[in-house]
């Protein structure tokens, strides 16, 4: 049965993508096609007609649409609170300069594919976060899970609540072991980092009280809740004016002729060279919470559009403003020098300078993370956060894991970023737009639910007949744009994945 749009449904402008204005021909269907529109009254602009799956799987009353959309409700549901523009440029720079930005010099011998590879990888990222983003404008979601939670249990019905739980549930673990994997890989590359170091100073192994220490000290500042407290705001802005600083001593260095690369993550594993370090770069995860949390209120239809495009201005400037800043290192990598001696002052700061970004990137992937589930009872009798202690416990021994363990975890951690950010978007555009049923825009010709009469047709400049061109207009204007995402999508995002899964899948056999 049709519904009428109200204010807390979706807007019709976001639901025309690649859908013809069209009318309900079926002979069930109670507005049965005329030649001419019918004069209603003012409340019967447009009407929605969600798919079969919709009404099957998601019947929710009036009450629970009021308070799904109610503004305070969508503001307490954020997954990251109301950010300034600056708070959400920061987010969206930060990852760009870290683990991979930092292994870049590492294995490039021709400048020409270096900056392919670089300005390749900028571009796609550019283009997956657009996705990311123009999906959850779409389906009015704040995070990934909620999108890939639309998209597998679209057809599960409501009825089967355990089964669609479990989905959930295993969501949110894949995300959040990402980004255990993640802070482990860091915190473990800030240890190869300055280990040789200690080892000049102190005779004996430290690498178990460096772990301990470098763990300890960011356990400091990774304790909030959220990314809006300020020494997690501050120890982001840090990270990325020390991997400036640790660029340009790099740069310095290669200059003065005793350059010399920091030893990080001494377990690279089989996937790990130039390319990948690139594309590793380049890989985000916050993209959706964060453009919900830009404006820090639903969307109204007046803000709408400007919201969205200072969004999508903020991500390629940043994205623009991470490739000038890994620039250096990959011109200064295609031309190596002899390397200089690691007692040199120059080198020993260039060892500290490079674990110190990756040591500052952790509390903001730990914050981000859901805490490790704790029961009631050992809640009201400890003070203590126990969830985010024991997620950083399992930060800590995961990176002292042994190299042939470490190297298998920096894999699937590789694997599981790229597939996040590259193919992960295309696939979940593809499944929406061209396997689910697009939501219909029609004109009605009768009210529902009341008797039929005769209405005498509608003068040529009605408003339904006016809105009904609107929409036409709105839906040619759009048209160009959703061709150029979806080109992007089958000629770029996708093949460019499934290539690059051929390969590692090659990689971790051994047959290339």
């Amino acid at each position: 049965m049709a519904q009428a749009i109200s204010s807390n449904r979706r807007s019709s402008f976001d639901s025309l993508a690649g859908s013809p204005i069209t009318s309900p021909t079926s002979p069930a269907s109670p507005y049965s096609p005329i030649d001419s529109i019918s004069v209603l009254d003012s409340s019967s602009a447009l009407v929605l007609l969600p798919s079969q799956d919709d009404e099957d799987s998601f019947e929710f009353s009036s009450d629970e649409e009021h308070d799904e959309h109610d503004p305070q409700l969508e503001i307490a549901k954020l997954a990251i609170p109301p950010l300034p523009a600056v708070s959400v440029f920061l987010y969206l720079l930060a990852p760009y300069l870290r683990l991979g930005a930092i292994l870049v010099p590492n294995g490039i011998t021709s400048l020409k594919f270096g900056l392919v590879n670089l300005f390749v990888a900028a571009a796609l990222s550019v283009f997956s976060r657009n996705l990311w983003f123009l999906l959850a404008r779409y389906l009015r979601k704040s995070t990934v899970e909620d999108i890939f939670f639309e998209v597998i249990a679209k057809g599960i019905s409501r009825a089967k609540r355990r089964r669609r739980e479990r989905i959930r549930r295993l969501l949110f673990c894949v995300t959040g072991s990402l980004r255990i994997l993640m802070t482990s890989m860091y915190l473990r590359a800030s240890v190869d980092s300055i280990y040789p170091l200690l080892l000049e100073v102190l005779p004996v192994q430290t690498r178990l009280i460096a772990t301990l220490a470098l763990g300890l000290l960011i356990s400091v500042v990774s304790f909030p809740k959220s990314l809006a407290a300020k020494q997690v705001i501050c120890t982001t802005w840090l990270s990325i004016i020390l991997y400036t600083v640790w660029s340009a001593a790099a740069l310095y260095n290669h200059m003065a002729g005793t350059a010399m690369p920091s030893p990080v993550l001494v377990q690279h594993g089989v996937l790990w060279n130039s390319t990948t370090s690139i594309a590793f770069a380049f890989a985000t995860s916050l993209t959706v919470p964060l453009s919900a949390s830009l404006a820090g209120r639903p969307s109204t239809l007046s803000n709408k559009t400007g919201r969205g495009t200072y969004f999508q201005t903020l991500s390629i400037l940043s994205t623009i403003i991470a490739t000038l800043l890994i620039l250096p290192s990959i011109l200064t990598a295609s031309s190596p020098n002899v390397p200089g001696a690691l007692s040199d002052t120059r080198n020993i700061l260039l060892h500290v300078l490079g674990s110190s970004p990756l040591l500052l990137s952790i509390p903001t992937v730990l914050v981000s993370t859901p805490p490790l589930p704790v029961p009631l009872a050992v809640r009201r009798v400890c003070k203590l956060d126990l969830g985010k202690t024991a997620l950083i416990l399992v930060v800590v021994l995961l990176s002292l894991a042994p190299t042939s363990m470490a190297a298998s975890l920096n894999d699937l951690t590789l694997l599981l970023a790229l597939g996040g950010t590259y193919f992960l978007p295309a696939w979940a555009h593809v499944t929406i737009h061209y396997f689910r049923r697009p939501i219909s825009i029609v004109i009605p010709h009768s009210v529902p639910n009341t008797p039929q009469t005769v209405h005498s047709p509608s003068p040529p400049h009605s408003p339904d007949a006016l809105l009904q061109r609107k929409e036409r207009l709105l839906q040619r204007r759009r048209l160009g744009r959703r061709v150029l995402w979806d080109v992007g999508v089958w000629l770029l995002l996708l093949p460019i994945s499934v290539f690059g899964m051929v390969w590692a899948g090659g990689r971790l056999v051994g047959k290339w």
